[in-house]
């Protein structure tokens, strides 16, 4: 009768108390045998306390159900995008986001960059500000753009691969919105490196990749001819010091300069002649607008984008000096040549005599005249573009990269006798018209070049926008995402390089140096969007650096020089390099 009292009280206690059911059937059981062994002795004879007992309870009692434990399969937690950390001033901010019109995701890019900028300015160390985000947020960084499309910052090597292999055959990237607003605006002509995406941009590079090398080859010595007037003229311009009284930079700036404009339009600039960068002659004209829209364009991607929404000093900069680039490139440099080539072209039907005309026609190799033969060619203002595109960029990479690499060597006295030993051991067999020859035969050369670029990559963000959905570090992040990729923060981790601060070219030399991420020091891209000029920029510093080293031995003196947080880095105060005299 207890028995059945309790089995029907069990619901109620279930009910009214919470008690787990297992849990009161075990204690009901208990409670049964110790009362059971208690009164069944007294109504059953000893003898039978052994046996009869035993089945009694036996009978009486109830067994607690067995539990058996569930399994599940764990799976991957994705989170979603607005679980992602980041500053939480922008995220109040966006809430006004619907009520603002759309001035552009590019406008947060330009307030992120200036903040870092300021907070650089501030600590006095590159690097800090944009360091201080990763070690706040963790690796993957969201910033909430209140006037348009949000931002994802990212540093570590596994999610910049992942970015990278998802882009695609036609992978796009953040425009130089200036550039792409004054072609818009002023020229009526969307068209450069910069400004198109797709296939347009697969179709520039077919044109323009082959060409680019060709012209390297074909150029080969009379770039080392420029090399050797650079450093007779470093030679002369010495002080008691044996510095530079001017700025080096922008000596290495005109060397750049000079280079480009043999590999690109086969003629000689010859800025480093002193006297001809204050004279009103067509060439200072040019070199003069090219640094002063350079200026411009890096003002108006580094700062507020003010110009956006009205007129701003820089911007009116932006547009005299880019129309008297596009102009002179046009009208003095390939308008006439290129013009008397297409009317060659529309007098013969045949590809190789063509291609051989507009040659001879042009009086210089493939690279424009490749731009003009074909199915693919393209029109003289389009070639005014691409050409432009490649000046701007190209001249102003190089002279960075070669600055801070003659910085390291200067610096760090060991790398460069370990580099002297080697060219001087090569100084008879270095091939100057082999352009593979010449990087084989010197590996400690261009080991110190990798680890310059390691260390200061000249452009030190890389972007690309989403063209699906993606998960990095769990976070969903959807497509149309802009993502900045600090790949100059990757490659100074210490979890990617060992001594990640220190310049040591010999990591690149080592066996360990397969071990390293494939994607912690990409200073030229990957993909299909790579960097045309790497070949051009490792050729120019490679008989640069031949050169000086020949002639002089190199020191530094002073406190350490930091990149710059624009667009293009450059070093954040002036070089003021020894150059010694070898005896």
């Amino acid at each position: 009768m207890l028995l059945n009292q309790l089995r029907c009280f069990q619901p109620l206690v279930n009910v009214h108390f919470g008690l787990n059911q297992t849990k009161f059937f075990g204690l009901c059981s208990v409670r049964m045998q110790t009362l059971k062994a208690q009164e069944i002795p007294s109504k059953l004879g000893h003898s039978d306390i052994g046996t009869s007992a035993n089945e009694t309870i036996g009978e009486m009692m109830f067994t607690a159900p067995r539990v058996m434990p569930m399994v599940l399969t764990k799976e991957p937690v994705v989170l979603s995008f607005d679980d992602m950390p980041g500053p939480k001033t922008l995220k109040y901010l966006s809430s006004a986001r619907h009520y603002l019109s759309q001035i552009g995701t590019q406008l947060t890019a330009g307030a992120l960059t200036l903040g870092l900028n300021i907070s650089s300015l501030i600590s006095r160390k590159s690097l800090t500000g944009i360091s201080a985000l990763f070690e706040e947020y963790g690796p993957v960084v969201r910033f909430v753009s209140p006037l348009g499309s949000d931002i994802v910052l990212i540093n570590h090597p596994d999610h910049i691969q992942k970015v990278f292999s998802m882009e695609g055959e036609f992978p796009v990237r953040s425009t130089l919105d200036s550039l792409e607003k004054y072609r818009k605006e002023h020229r009526n002509h969307l068209y450069g490196i910069y400004s198109v995406n797709g296939q347009e941009w697969i179709r520039q590079r077919s044109l323009v990749s082959s060409p680019l090398d060709c012209a390297v080859t074909q150029h080969l010595m009379s770039i080392n001819d420029i090399c050797e007037g650079f450093t007779q003229k470093l030679y002369n311009l010495r002080n008691h010091q044996d510095e530079v009284p001017k700025d080096l930079y922008k000596e290495l700036h005109k060397w750049a300069f000079d280079c480009m404009g043999l590999i690109i339009f086969s003629k000689k600039f010859s800025m480093l002649d002193t006297e001809l960068v204050y004279s009103q002659c067509d060439m200072s004209w040019l070199y003069h607008s090219l640094e002063k829209a350079t200026e411009a364009i890096v003002k108006c991607e580094s700062g507020l984008r003010l110009w956006k929404l009205f007129p701003t000093p820089a911007w009116y900069s932006l547009v005299k000096n880019c129309d008297s680039l596009d102009k002179f490139i046009f009208f003095s440099l390939i308008g006439k040549h290129v013009l008397e080539a297409e009317q060659a072209i529309t007098l013969t039907n045949k590809d190789g005599e063509t291609f051989n005309k507009v040659r001879n026609i042009l009086g210089m190799d493939s690279l424009i005249a490749s731009m003009l033969v074909g199915e693919n060619r393209l029109s003289t203002e389009d070639i005014s573009t691409i050409l432009m595109d490649m000046l701007l960029i190209g001249v102003n990479t190089i002279s960075t990269s070669s600055s801070f690499l003659l910085f390291y060597l200067a610096k760090y006295q060991r790398s460069q006798k370990l580099l002297l030993k080697e060219i001087d051991s090569l100084a008879a067999d270095i091939s100057i018209n082999n352009v593979k020859k010449l990087k084989e035969s010197t590996p400690y050369l261009q080991a110190c070049i990798k680890e310059t670029l390691r260390l200061v990559p000249p452009i030190p963000l890389l972007t690309r926008v989403l063209p699906k959905n993606i998960t990095l570090d769990k976070y969903n992040i959807p497509r149309g995402t802009l993502i900045m990729m600090s790949t100059q923060d990757a490659a100074q981790k210490e979890r990617n390089f060992d001594d990640a601060d220190k310049f040591l070219p010999e990591r690149w030399l080592k066996s360990e140096s397969q071990e390293y991420h494939a994607f912690a020091s990409i200073p030229f891209g990957f993909g299909a969007r790579k960097c045309l000029g790497q070949n051009i920029a490792e050729t120019m510093m490679t008989m640069l650096a031949i050169q000086l080293l020949q002639k002089f031995k190199l020191e530094y003196h002073y406190a350490d020089i930091a990149p710059t947080k624009e667009f293009i880095a450059k070093p954040n105060k002036p070089l003021k390099i020894r150059f010694v005299d070898r005896i």
